[in-house]
């Protein structure tokens, strides 16, 4: 072939390869509110820096690739670019081709993309819209290939990986979307499941709509897959960018510094209600310590007796985990300890040093709760913990009591800072409990049980308090709240020392309980 022959075939594949599904799907698409694949892509990248790889392809033929019927890219558009000046790489369903189905070349694009941007070590961004198995190719296709999932996996820990679930998502489409550190829905478009409506109709009789079978309701409330909703396509994509500035580019750099910023103008000794037992919003403390506007919850809607998110002091981010005592007075759960663990876990692979605020009562009980494994799901944040080699600090606030108060980076933790509020109130168990199970006998055999209980909690309950902590030597210093920003800045600033050598990632051995 001439190179001008070449060059005329070359630009009419290209037009041919970015034409999508045509128009008409193509305004379906936006009529139902969403950005075409290519238009997210190009909001997503930096202006002009995505280059697209396998924009050529088209599904499986018994002929040779320049078959009549085509499917443009085959339904996923991958490629590089960067992200507020960093390589990151990204993977797009195309619903407007098949439905953004999962093919034969589908699958050898996706794959190879994984496989590159572990070998590169750059973050990774699946952009998911797809229905699961394409059947026209894969029906017959033998025992199914595990090999994307394992890479997915292996990438875990290396270079950061998010999913935005923007349409309905099931099968493969919907196992990449729930298997990242980060993952977005977008409300009312998004789905996942492991079988769509029709499916679970045919396997169970079952009629259900997407959202009461995979939508943003289930999952970022109940399931606590989701980690944030978005309203819009654009929203999803800025959350990505946001959530992907607070991590390193691989798990060889360390986190980026942003401009440093003062904290909210919150007088954090006026947070704390008098009454011990009367809640508050641990937000607000946390905007208080925190640069301003620089605190990025995840999960805010799942496991509420805990508050977990990403910010920044003095620009370097920090990881946050915080009792809310307005949520079942900020006590231990089996959903808040996964979420907890998750997060200790994302910090731990992406040297993110982390801040414990301590406000915890300890692990729930009771009948449910042992149902939900609430123990199990306790130790497993210990556990992440004892692998996480990062800069640790903690400021008991008032309650902490029990393993409740272990799993929130109790002392021994390896902190550089371990302080507590005047208002603290802590122990291996609360005195109320403690002195009714440990004088059990002495009060029922006295005259009046009731006031013997009282007058032996009297008798036990300053030694509850931070001053007989100090005193011990199991916190480092009691301090005022309005102390806590600079005690906390200057405790990491202290931890930074320790970087004598670029880091790696983060070695973990055993089994998780």
């Amino acid at each position: 072939m001439k190179l001008a022959a070449g060059l005329d075939k070359l630009e009419e594949r290209r037009a041919r390869g970015v034409a999508m599904g045509g128009e008409v799907r193509i305004k379906r698409q936006h009529d139902l509110g969403k950005l075409t694949v290519r238009d997210r892509v190009t909001k997503l990248m930096d202006p002009a820096s995505f280059q697209e790889y396998g924009q050529l392809c088209s599904h499986v033929s018994h002929d040779a690739q320049q078959t009549s019927e085509v499917t443009p890219a085959d339904g996923v558009v991958a490629g590089f670019g960067k992200i507020d000046g960093r390589f990151a790489a990204v993977i797009g369903d195309d619903f407007t081709v098949k439905g953004g189905s999962h093919g034969v070349i589908n699958a050898r694009k996706k794959l190879h993309l994984v496989q590159m941007a572990r070998r590169e070590r750059v973050p990774l961004i699946w952009m998911v819209d797809g229905a699961g198995a394409r059947g026209q190719e894969l029906l017959n296709d033998g025992l199914p290939d595990v090999t994307h999932f394992l890479e997915i996996a292996r990438m875990s820990g290396t270079a950061p990986q998010v999913s935005l679930v923007l349409g309905p998502c099931a099968g493969d489409s919907a196992l990449v979307g729930a298997a990242t550190e980060f993952i977005v829905m977008r409300q009312g478009t998004g789905m996942m499941a492991a079988g769509g409506p029709p499916v679970v109709k045919a396997a169970t009789g079952l009629d259900v709509s997407k959202e009461d079978l995979g939508g943003s309701e289930i999952h970022a409330k109940l399931s606590g897959i989701v980690d944030r909703v978005a309203k819009t396509d654009e929203e999803a994509l800025e959350l990505a960018r946001t959530f992907l500035s607070y991590l390193p580019t691989n798990a060889w750099t360390w986190p980026p510094r942003a401009e440093p910023k003062p904290p909210e103008s919150i007088d954090l000794e006026t947070v704390m209600p008098d009454e011990p037992k009367r809640p508050f919003d641990v937000k607000k403390v946390i905007r208080g310590i925190v640069d301003a506007g620089s605190f990025f919850e995840i999960k805010p809607d799942w496991g509420r007796t805990l508050v977990a998110g990403l910010a920044r002091i003095d620009g370097h981010p920090v990881g946050v985990v915080a009792n809310q005592s307005m949520v079942g007075a900020g006590a231990i759960t089996a959903a808040g300890a996964r979420k907890a663990r998750r997060f200790i876990d994302l910090c731990s692979s992406y040297h993110i040093p982390m801040l414990f605020l301590q406000d915890v009562p300890g692990v729930m009980t009771g009948p449910q709760a042992e149902k939900e494994g609430t123990l199990r799901e306790g130790l497993a944040v210990v556990y992440a913990m004892a692998w996480a080699d990062v800069p640790k600090v903690t400021i008991v606030m008032r309650k902490a009591f029990g393993f409740g108060a272990c799993a929130m980076g109790g002392w021994g933790g390896e902190q550089t800072l371990v302080a507590a509020w005047p208002t603290a109130d802590f122990a291996s168990m609360p005195v109320a409990g403690g002195v009714a199970a440990a004088f059990k006998d002495e009060i029922e055999r006295a005259e009046d049980p009731e006031a013997k209980r009282i007058e032996i909690e009297e008798r036990f309950k300053d030694g509850t308090d931070p001053f007989n902590a100090a005193a011990r030597f199991t916190v480092h210093d009691v301090i005022r709240p309005r102390e806590t920003r600079a005690r906390v800045l200057q405790a990491f600033e202290l931890a930074r020392s320790r970087r004598t050598s670029a880091p790696v990632p983060v070695a973990r051995y055993g089994v998780m309980p």
